[in-house]
């Protein structure tokens, strides 16, 4: 542990417990332990952190990504969502962007997991990028790990919705793209952090179409799904700007990532997992139907079933596998759950 985050650590202990006896002995101990804090934070030289940008770095070749330099306890806890949600972002190699690419897509990694250096959503993006125009495609990834190396799973999710979302927006906003398509696909978690980056694009892109993908959506036990892909202020931007799909497996998380969405039309892939159908399989999964083949050692050598009759699942639902499947994908009606088979 570096000395930051060691400061970091040690300043989260101390301010739970000044939370506590400012709460007990306070009516307004909730504001004096934020305002505390974050005079404290300043002193030993952690204002920085109040100050947290999100990071954009475009690239001359392969996927841009996007770093949610915040982490929950500073963005969430001490600044409040109100505050926290809206960062300064900080731009690199924006020139190196297509002028003329409108169309977009993003994956998003969940609780304790990463987006670059070796996360999943790096590798998808890059291999969307691998299969795509680039003079049509922004591909991204996005990295929120400060939210979401928390303690508690409900944290990374109240992170995801309430801050990491909208930051994630903010820093598609600043690309000053004009997307006519936007497909974000989130996994665990992260399916709250695209729901609501999608709802803020939503209002300053109203003739894009949104295609959402969850992947194992997290749904902590009194949050209502139905609340997921309710993007639009508007019902009837549903029936022509929009399209979602969850694949989910049946595993230790049964009754969290095993939801049907009402928003989405729900693939259960749990029989086609090599092995176990864990909780990561989903991702691991969609990437195969990108690439072909798993990446996983114990699963490399195994086929990607992907097929429901006709009907190829995952990445050829969307419109970078051409415009026919991307329409095809839109008469596949919402809220209907079908399982996937490993038999021909």
């Amino acid at each position: 542990m570096n000395f930051e985050k060691r400061n970091v650590y040690l300043l989260e202990k101390a301010a739970s417990f000044f939370l506590l006896v400012l709460c007990g002995f306070s009516p307004a101990g909730k504001l004096d332990f934020r305002e505390g804090t974050a005079r404290l934070m300043e002193k030993v030289g952690l204002e920085h952190l109040l100050r947290a940008p999100v990071r954009v770095c475009c690239a001359a070749e392969g996927p841009t990504t996007i770093v949610d330099e915040g982490v929950f306890f500073v963005q969430h806890t001490i600044l409040t969502p109100a505050v926290g949600a809206e960062p300064n972002v900080v731009m690199e190699g924006m020139d190196l962007l297509n002028p003329q690419a409108d169309k977009l897509v993003v994956a998003v990694h969940g609780w304790l997991d990463k987006g670059r250096n070796g996360g999943w959503p790096g590798r998808v993006a890059q291999a969307i990028y691998e299969r795509v125009d680039p003079n049509q495609w922004v591909c991204a990834a996005f990295d929120w790990r400060g939210g979401a190396r928390v303690v508690s799973s409900i944290q990374a999710a109240e992170y995801a919705r309430d801050v990491a979302g909208p930051r994630l927006a903010a820093g598609l906003l600043a690309l000053h793209k004009n997307f006519t398509h936007i497909h974000l696909i989130g996994h665990s978690a992260g399916s709250w952090a695209i729901h609501s980056a999608a709802r803020r694009l939503a209002e300053y892109y109203p003739h894009a179409t949104f295609h959402l993908t969850f992947l194992d959506a997290y749904v902590p036990s009194k949050w209502p799904p139905e609340e997921l892909g309710t993007i639009f202020l508007r019902s009837e931007r549903f029936q022509t700007h929009y399209w979602a799909e969850h694949y989910f497996s049946r595993d230790i998380t049964f009754k969290v990532t095993a939801v049907p969405l009402k928003n989405a039309y729900n693939v259960d892939i749990t029989a086609v997992a090599p092995w176990i159908a864990d909780h990561e399989f989903p991702h691991r999964w969609y990437l195969a139907t990108i690439t072909g083949v798993y990446e996983r050692w114990d699963e490399c050598r195994v086929e990607v079933h992907c097929c429901d009759g006709d009907v190829v699942y995952g990445f050829q639902r969307g419109l970078e596998a051409g415009p026919a499947n991307w329409q095809h994908s839109r008469t596949l009606p919402l809220g209907t759950t079908i399982r996937l088979s490993n038999r021909p």
